[in-house]
């Protein structure tokens, strides 16, 4: 009797442990092929797929509430080690693009619009829309344009390896910092986001601002990108909405609102007058949030 029970218990302990063990294909790390599957989802809070997925949610507060704001405008260097997420992969692969390779194709599937660039201000109306054509000539983007095969209009058909990924390497970034007395906080809010081209000219190295983009059009599509952040642990993967939510770049300040509506160049002569400046703007903006709790 008592090898009976013996033998039950070890069946049961070896189903116990097949169940604990026992998974689904869409479960499964590894696909048929043996290679990562990309379905799989980790219980990472940053990993798994996105699709579907909605942008973080953020409260909209009445205009009433706010007694104080400020307008600043960033440049992100993408040279910088802390901005190479938002550069690479130079070529859309393995589910992934740079920030710009999204921005280029969602104005070229008519998803989102894109405004002109203004030196002394941002306009975001239909007047100012830059239509998609009207962009890739003005930059010289190689395309080909084919017909529909359904509707015989014209396609403009642009390769992964022409989109002018490359040439992006710095983004100019309008934002507000603000406090709302009725929830007693001091936030920041992107307001948009305009790439820059570098290139070589007959003239020397130029930079070209290219168009504004309202970061708000963007957020449906950046939360459902992922963006691989550190080369130590491939299943990090945040979405490009948690890197400008969080903050989560580097950057520098080239202007504020100001009266006469310049940008730090124009009224620093130095490097060195240039950093005093944007030093005291960092020194404002932290002093107000500080003062805030002053007693």
């Amino acid at each position: 009797m008592s090898n009976f029970f013996r033998f039950l218990f070890v069946g049961v302990a070896s189903l116990a442990v097949n169940s604990v063990f026992a998974q689904t294909e869409e479960d499964a790390f590894f696909d048929d092929l043996g290679d990562v599957s990309t379905e799989v989802s980790s219980n990472m809070p940053t990993s798994g797929p996105k699709d579907g997925l909605e942008p973080i949610e953020m409260l909209n507060p009445r205009a009433d509430d706010i007694f104080w704001q400020k307008v600043v405008y960033r440049t992100i260097d993408l040279r910088e080690k802390m901005n190479y997420p938002l550069y690479y992969p130079e070529e859309a692969q393995d589910g992934r693009q740079s920030f710009f390779t999204l921005i280029f194709r969602l104005i070229q599937e008519g998803k989102i619009n894109v405004y002109e660039y203004l030196d002394t201000r941002e306009i975001f109306t239909d007047e100012h829309i830059v239509p998609f054509k009207d962009l890739i000539d003005k930059f010289e983007v190689i395309h080909t344009v084919k017909a529909d095969s359904l509707t015989n209009d014209s396609i403009i058909v642009v390769d992964e390896s022409d989109v002018p990924n490359r040439d992006i390497v710095k983004y100019y970034v309008k934002e507000v910092w603000y406090f709302d007395k009725i929830t007693s906080t001091f936030n920041a809010r992107i307001i948009a986001f305009c790439p820059i081209m570098v290139k070589e000219t007959d003239l020397g190295i130029q930079k070209f601002p290219l168009f504004w983009v309202p970061f708000e059009t963007l957020r449906p599509f950046l939360s459902q990108t992922e963006v691989l952040i550190t080369d130590k642990n491939n299943g990090a993967r945040p979405s490009y909405d948690d890197i400008f939510i969080k903050r989560r770049f580097s950057s520098y300040i080239y202007k504020e609102s100001n009266i006469y509506n310049r940008n730090l160049l124009e009224y620093n002569m130095t490097s060195e007058d240039v950093r005093k400046e944007q030093q005291k703007v960092k020194v404002l903006l932290s002093n107000f949030e500080n003062d805030l709790w002053e007693y």
